[in-house]
């Protein structure tokens, strides 16, 4: 008893402060990229998109976050932490249209499964340790320790928190945002805090139709990602003249002037919906495009700061017919799709109350369950079975 014990501190703390050093190196990669990238970068996304093809048979280029959530990681590569840092700074320095939240929860996956590794954890441990390290991740890359400690808890079946792993995933959520925000400096930015107009019955209903909107977005975009995913795999050709086609196919898209604002991450236009001046554009639309073909066609990274950026905006965008504070609107845009689509209600509700305040706290989760179902079965994390007891949407 006392070496298992032991065992779990060692492990926790290991993780812990290799989990917001990671983050806090790979936010200040992210930086470094957003400063140097040109536009004639873009020019590379060919020769990344090569690379990526030339190395997918590789069993550390096969590691994904299906395998964490799904505690199925049966064994673990050294390599798999490093490519999937480099390979998410090569996606953003070459103006791929992906996310970060993917890279950290991976990186804190495949720390946990190498450290249960060397200490001989039993499957059981092995599971809850996953589960904190993406928990880790998750929040060091956000700053949002609450959010990221229920994200590892719920991630692995729909309306089912793992309740076994619960002290792992907040202790080393909490552990690892300290050492990304005090031991490194880590910045994250600053969101304002978001205020209620009167809650009134036509209150509730404005905020269904929002959940019903965001829902019919998430629905268009898991589905638009999978087809991409399922045509591009299917053609008849080399895989590095499939890893080339697929740069070439971005490189066009962000020649096209409407799409200039997708590229990369877009962490830049991240406050843009929460000004009162803010104006409705096409922004959320070539996003959605722009993101579902980057990541259909085989670049690397997450999804979340771009569906961040889709919700905030599309939501925003409803200020003309709803009358809500634009902020908001924005606030429940940000957290609720992402969330919705990963099909983590309580993370969205924890999420948005840590970037934008307690006050909106059941617009975040009400939105976010509506954006759940209606977005149907399959969400960013297709592997996630539903537990028996919730209505499954009648649709995929």
């Amino acid at each position: 008893m006392q070496s298992i014990w032991v065992k779990r501190f060692l492990i926790g703390t290991l993780l812990s402060f290799a989990m917001g050093s990671l983050a806090s190196l790979f936010l200040w990669g992210m930086d470094v990229i957003a400063d140097l990238r040109q536009p004639a970068y873009l020019y590379g996304l060919p020769l990344v998109g090569l690379l990526f093809y030339v190395i997918k048979s590789k069993s550390w280029a096969q590691v994904s976050t299906k395998q964490f959530i799904a505690s199925q990681l049966s064994e673990h590569s050294p390599f798999a932490t490093p490519f999937i840092l480099v390979a998410t700074w090569l996606s953003h320095i070459a103006g791929a249209s992906v996310g970060r939240e993917g890279t950290a929860i991976m990186m804190g996956g495949n720390l946990s499964a190498y450290l249960s590794e060397k200490f001989h954890l039993s499957a059981q441990e092995k599971s809850i340790w996953l589960r904190a390290g993406m928990s880790a991740g998750f929040s060091a890359v956000f700053g949002t320790p609450l959010a990221g400690c229920f994200f590892g808890l719920e991630v692995g079946k729909v309306g089912k928190i793992h309740w076994p792993s619960f002290f792992a995933c907040i202790a080393l959520a909490f552990a690892a945002n300290f050492v990304s925000l005090h031991v490194w400096g880590t910045k994250h930015v600053l969101y304002p805090l978001v205020f209620l107009p009167p809650i009134s019955a036509s209150f509730w209903a404005k905020l269904a139709f929002i959940g019903l909107f965001l829902g019919l977005i998430g629905f268009v975009y898991t589905r638009l990602e999978s087809i991409i995913f399922s045509a591009y795999g299917k053609l008849p050709i080399q895989p590095a003249l499939k890893g080339i086609l697929a740069g070439l196919v971005l490189l066009g898209l962000f020649q096209i002037p409407n799409f200039t604002e997708s590229v990369g991450i877009g962490s830049e236009f991240l406050l843009r919906p929460f000004s009162t001046e803010f104006v409705a554009s096409n922004f959320a639309p070539t996003k959605l495009f722009a993101t579902a073909l980057s990541l259909g066609i085989g670049f690397k990274g997450g999804e979340a700061t771009p569906l961040f950026l889709i919700g905030s905006h599309a939501a925003a965008g409803l200020s003309a017919w709803i009358d809500f504070p634009i902020p908001l609107l924005a606030g429940i845009g940000f957290t609720s799709l992402y969330c919705g689509l990963a099909k983590t209600p309580l993370t969205g509700m924890l999420l948005g109350c840590e970037l934008f305040g307690p006050q909106a706290w059941f617009c975040y989760l009400f939105v976010t369950l509506i954006v759940l179902y209606f977005s149907g079965k399959e969400g960013i994390f297709k592997i996630q079975p539903w537990s028996a007891y919730l209505p499954k949407p009648p649709y995929r």
